[in-house]
């Protein structure tokens, strides 16, 4: 493998833990609605399920997850992640380019230091996620909620 390829290997690699990010947000939303139409089952009409934000974007899973969540340090976490896996996605490649399209390996030194802090950050967001909807699951699963 040539040094190219290793550097789009990193960058697809750093995306896959983006997307970890993103799925971990809809199983959070998802437990979440789930709780809501448990508790209010047979007083409301509650028909919101996470199917509703199967295909959201990273902007708007963050933004319903603000709305379910107690943990503003998280979703500021969440925002400044989002705000970097734009940097990379949108453009790290391309900033990366000289006019002939090739590699700029200056360019691509001085992206290194980012490309490598997605990837534990978003670990590290994952983890934080699975905490916070942890502090719910209990009622979820095993909690029964009284009728009337």
């Amino acid at each position: 493998m040539n040094i190219d390829d290793d550097f789009y290997l990193r960058v697809a690699n750093a995306l896959s833990g983006c997307q970890l990010v993103e799925q971990q947000l809809k199983l959070y939303i998802s437990e979440a609605l789930e709780l809501v139409a448990k508790c209010v089952s047979g007083k409301l009409a509650f028909g919101m399920t996470g199917e509703d934000y199967t295909n959201s974007s990273l902007e708007q899973l963050i933004k319903v997850f603000a709305k379910l969540s107690a943990d503003p340090s998280l979703v500021k976490a969440l925002n400044r992640f989002k705000d970097e896996r734009n940097v990379l996605s949108h453009s790290g490649i391309a900033q990366c380019l000289d006019p002939d399209g090739e590699l700029d390996h200056g360019a691509v030194t001085d992206f290194e230091p980012r490309l490598a802090a997605i990837r534990p950050e978003a670990e590290r967001l994952c983890s934080a996620i699975h905490e916070a909807a942890n502090k719910f699951r209990g009622h979820l699963w095993f909690d029964e909620i009284p009728h009337g």
